[in-house]
């Protein structure tokens, strides 16, 4: 039979319920030195001497400061486990707030701040969302779990059973003070004050709430959140809206009825704890082993309504009231609240231990992921050995194919039909033409093949992803690095030095526009050096071959001239004589135009060549520099560090309390 109610006892009377002192009552040291020296301040002075009242008072004082260091190092040294966990998980909440459940945490610290083995244990009670049915199921059978078979029907049954589908959650506060409750209990809820015979000393806190289907979450994980965490839909107005509140418990009890409801559990009972998550079905069942063999635990609703009802209505039917209260399967249920929730001495509650092991359980969880997490990032980011290897082959091949094109394409323009039309002797008729052939030979035949197969070996790098195995090393205008510009005027000679060529470049003015080229996602070492030839050395060698044509044609004017004068002004000088003078300088004006021509044009070819040879270079010193695999271990996060540490002093702590 069930418990009955424990009547008080009539031998008690009122002194007993004093507050006696205790015997081993731990006293202040300054307080027992300061009540020593009152009393002995009390009798009759003695006559002594100056210099012993001085001894006398700087022994009091140095006996108040050993016993106020004392003090402090007993106080240092009482730090309780309990408190070192409270602190433990402040800090862990504090530092670590990413990766650990603030609502749980929120509860564990509830826990701990309150006495020892005193703890409020908070029990959700789950209906399955089935359209209210096991709602009203799960209200029935709280009801039976709560009431009290020697009274008639509280208020509260009456509140419980009749409250509408949709309104506030309901709490039950089972063996707390109105007061008590009506300060710590949530304002969200609607909150019903308990007495329960069996269960006031326990002090819990019951909420009753709707869930979904286990079957509708993937993971065990999220399981068990969500029936440890549930999330409460309070109204917020007239409108029929809702704010989802998550409300962490110690304990869940899945309830479901029917077929159905069975069904939706099997397949989630056996995951976790059973002093922690139990399922309940309300569904009859006629055999004791095929109850036993069932992974939940079977109730009738019904039946034990019948018996609270059969008792209430007269003590005459205690027998049929405990054969259908054990035959319901009640007791079970309340054994299984009680599990745990009894008042301990000194020790904390089972639940209480439970939740703080499976929250630092979850957060080491959390942990592990973030770590899974970046390694699997760096290695994404990481190339292959082979990607790298192929792309260093394509590059290599791409450079001797370059080096090959350069020599092959300027040998075969440098002795072709128009470069040869260039010839010192036909300057006189062709000398506006050296600037448009030279620029075509640069835009034709100046690595215009090397310039498209670059594009595509760029494509294939930037398609490997090599770019995102270390992003702070690669800048985002790696590919057109300006080179530097060569130098313009050569410094000072000095005495005693080599005289150097002339240069064409040293003979050109500086251009007032700098050379610009649109940034393309591709080395442009190649444009940029034919731009600068086409601008830079061009317009110098069209304007030698005007300067070279200007002083030939001048110079044979003048001998020219002055072979005419002397022909006509003397006698002496025949005709021979005035010719040889104007061949003489004839001859030597166009041996000057053609020395410093064919030297000026072979200057030429060998800086395209050489311009050409270190673009081909430049890009790929470029490419070199990005193939390069990065070697970047995983750097270790500060924060997540901490938190690990924080971690295992939470956890330490957590085992000196049990």
């Amino acid at each position: 039979m069930p418990p009955r109610l424990p009547r008080v006892g009539i031998g008690f009377s009122g002194p007993s319920h004093r507050s006696i002192a205790s015997v081993n009552t731990t006293t202040c040291p300054i307080c027992t030195f300061s009540q020593t020296f009152r009393c002995s301040t009390t009798s009759p002075p003695r006559k002594t001497s100056q210099l012993e009242t001085q001894k006398a008072s700087l022994r009091r004082q140095s006996g108040l400061a050993k016993a106020h260091v004392g003090d402090n190092s007993v106080r240092k040294r009482s730090k309780s486990p309990r408190s070192e966990l409270h602190d433990a998980l402040v800090e862990l909440q504090k530092h670590a707030g990413n990766y650990v459940n603030i609502s749980r945490l929120q509860l564990a610290l509830r826990g701990l701040e309150q006495k020892s083995g005193q703890e409020t244990i908070r029990i959700a009670i789950l209906a399955l969302a089935d359209g209210g049915k096991s709602l009203r199921r799960a209200k029935e059978l709280l009801r039976l779990l709560l009431a009290d078979p020697l009274k008639p029907e509280e208020e509260w049954e009456r509140t419980l059973i009749e409250s509408p589908s949709g309104s506030r959650p309901i709490l039950l506060t089972v063996g707390h003070d109105a007061a008590e409750a009506l300060n710590t209990g949530p304002r969200m809820v609607q909150e019903l004050h308990v007495s329960s015979v069996i269960l006031n000393g326990h002090k819990l806190e019951i909420l009753l709430l709707e869930t979904d289907s286990p079957e509708t979450i993937s993971t065990a994980e999220r399981i068990e959140e969500a029936l440890l965490v549930p999330t409460m839909e309070i109204p917020t107005s007239s409108t029929g809206r809702y704010t989802p509140v998550t409300t962490p418990v110690h304990k869940s009890l899945l309830v479901s009825q029917g077929i159905a409801g069975a069904a939706s559990l099997l397949s989630n009972s056996l995951r976790f704890d059973k002093d922690i998550v139990s399922t309940a079905v309300d569904i009859k069942v006629e055999s004791e082993d095929e109850k036993s063999s069932l992974p939940f635990q079977v109730v009738d609703i019904t039946l034990g309504d019948s018996a609270l009802a059969s008792f209430r209505e007269s003590i005459a039917n205690a027998l049929d009231y405990e054969r259908m209260w054990f035959a319901s399967g009640a007791p079970e249920l309340l054994e299984w609240i009680k599990s745990g929730t009894s008042p301990t001495d000194g020790t904390t509650k089972i639940p209480l231990q439970k939740l703080i092991e499976s929250l630092l359980n979850s957060t080491n969880s959390a942990i592990q992921a973030e770590e899974a997490k970046r390694l699997n990032t760096l290695l994404a980011l990481k190339l292959p050995p082979s990607t790298v290897s192929n792309l260093r082959l394509g590059l290599s091949g791409w450079a001797e194919t370059a080096h090959t094109e350069l020599r092959d394409q300027l040998d075969f323009a440098f002795n072709g039909h128009r470069w040869r039309k260039l010839g010192w002797w036909k300057l006189f008729w062709r000398v506006d033409d050296v600037s448009m052939i030279a620029t075509d030979i640069l835009n034709r035949q100046f690595l215009t093949q090397a310039e498209k197969q670059l594009i595509f070996l760029t494509g294939r790098i930037v398609e490997s992803g090599i770019f995102r195995q270390d992003p702070a090393s690669i800048s985002k205008n790696w590919a057109y690095k300006s080179p530097p510009p060569p130098p313009r005027y050569r410094p000072e000679s000095k005495i005693g030095d080599i005289p150097k060529h002339v240069r064409i470049i040293d003979i050109m003015k500086p251009s007032d526009k700098p050379l610009t080229l649109d940034n393309q996602p591709w080395p442009l070492d190649i444009p940029r050096t034919r731009q600068y030839l086409t601008t830079e050395t061009v317009p110098a060698l069209q304007a030698l071959a005007q300067k070279l044509v200007l002083q030939t044609l001048t110079t044979s004017s003048v001998m020219s001239a002055f072979a005419a004068l002397t022909y006509v002004s003397t006698l002496s000088t025949g005709i021979y004589e005035a010719g040889g003078i104007a061949a003489l300088g004839i001859v030597w004006s166009l041996q000057r135009m053609q020395g410093k021509w064919e030297t000026a044009r072979r200057y030429w070819e060998g800086e395209v060549r050489e311009e050409g040879r270190k673009a081909v270079k430049g890009v790929e010193s470029i490419v070199e520099d990005v193939l390069k695999v990065s070697n970047r271990t995983l750097d270790k996060d500060p924060d997540l560090e901490k938190a690990k540490a924080l971690l295992e002093k939470a956890d330490a702590a957590l085992q000196a309390c049990k």
